[in-house]
């Protein structure tokens, strides 16, 4: 038996029919605000105002520079061009064959980058090496841009500045709109599914490294928006994945993202968990609901495919 929410459901296919009406926030909206995610409230339609891009300034930045894959692919999308990138978006589709690499995710490189002449350096502050990164740049005087998206309410939030700054509305619409539309036809359908109410945990297991996965992590937004219940939201005697709390917590569904090397991923969770008795007697394992995600839509951001990843959950709860 499917174990979902069905009221959970249909309030989040409400709101995101407000937010399709026109939710969001507008382009002279500070940049560090954070856009509404699927599940907040949203304003009555007549009071919000379209978060659609902003005419476009009269001269773009020049020499683009993005330190992450996501993050680079966030800018084509808006229809900009890179002049560098990390090594891990250097196969990006739509990145010309000028572009440089500037180093590794974890370590780019600072001379590199200002070896560019950058009119704007897009970035994350979550990661140690780029938060320091950042402050040198913004003491030289260089634009910096953060970007930090834990929702598909962050995703339109920065594809709306993004598209706002290269004039390409059409973009925002086949990017985010188009997309937040397919969500909500997906989350209409399972709203029209008898289900019960379920809980899930959702866990990041590398070769370093496990964590259990809380509500801010963007995964968890997806599957949560399906009306499942995370074990892990309010519970600090889950976080470092402790056995016997999560078989105390017996949750319905387990999700496994790896990260990094993925055999290498799947060969510590095999013996940290999957070889354990314990985690064998697990309702999850019985059932057969231990699941392992795609770190292509679950790991790293979707983007522009955020409905995909909504496709890929819904044929998980939902398989014949």
């Amino acid at each position: 038996m499917k174990h979902l929410k069905t009221a959970a459901l249909f309030t989040g296919v409400m709101l995101l029919g407000l937010m399709t009406a026109g939710c969001g926030r507008s382009a002279e909206t500070a940049p560090e605000a954070a856009a509404p995610s699927l599940q907040e409230t949203a304003a009555p339609a007549e009071d919000v105002t379209d978060p659609a891009p902003a005419e476009a300034p009269s001269e773009l930045p020049e020499n683009v520079v993005a330190l992450s894959r996501s993050i680079g692919e966030l800018w084509l999308l808006a229809g900009g061009k890179l002049t560098g990138v990390t090594e891990d978006a250097m196969d990006l589709p739509g990145l010309e064959e000028s572009a440089v690499s500037i180093g590794s995710l974890a370590h780019p490189s600072s001379e590199a980058i200002l070896a560019l002449d950058p009119g704007m350096i897009l970035m994350t502050e979550d990661m140690p090496t780029h938060k320091k990164l950042a402050e040198e740049m913004r003491g030289l005087g260089l634009t910096v841009r953060t970007v930090n998206i834990d929702s598909f309410g962050d995703y339109d939030g920065i594809m709306a500045e993004l598209t706002g700054m290269t004039g390409r509305k059409d973009l925002y619409d086949q990017n985010v709109t188009a997309v937040r539309e397919r969500i909500g036809s997906i989350l209409e359908e399972a709203a029209l599914q008898q289900a019960e109410a379920g809980t899930y945990l959702c866990m990041r297991v590398s070769p370093t490294k496990n964590r259990v996965m809380k509500q801010d992590y963007f995964a968890c937004e997806i599957i949560s928006d399906f009306g499942l219940v995370n074990i892990a939201a309010d519970s600090s005697a889950l976080d470092e994945l402790n056995l016997e709390a999560i078989a105390a917590a017996d949750p319905d569904w387990i999700f496994v993202i790896p990260m990094g090397d993925e055999e290498e991923a799947m060969e510590v969770y095999q013996e940290v968990f999957a070889s354990q008795a314990v985690w064998k007697e697990l309702s999850a394992a019985a059932a057969d609901r231990i699941v392992v995600l795609p770190s292509s839509y679950f790991m790293y951001k979707p983007n522009a495919k955020w409905d995909e990843a909504y496709r890929y959950m819904y044929d998980i709860l939902y398989k014949e």
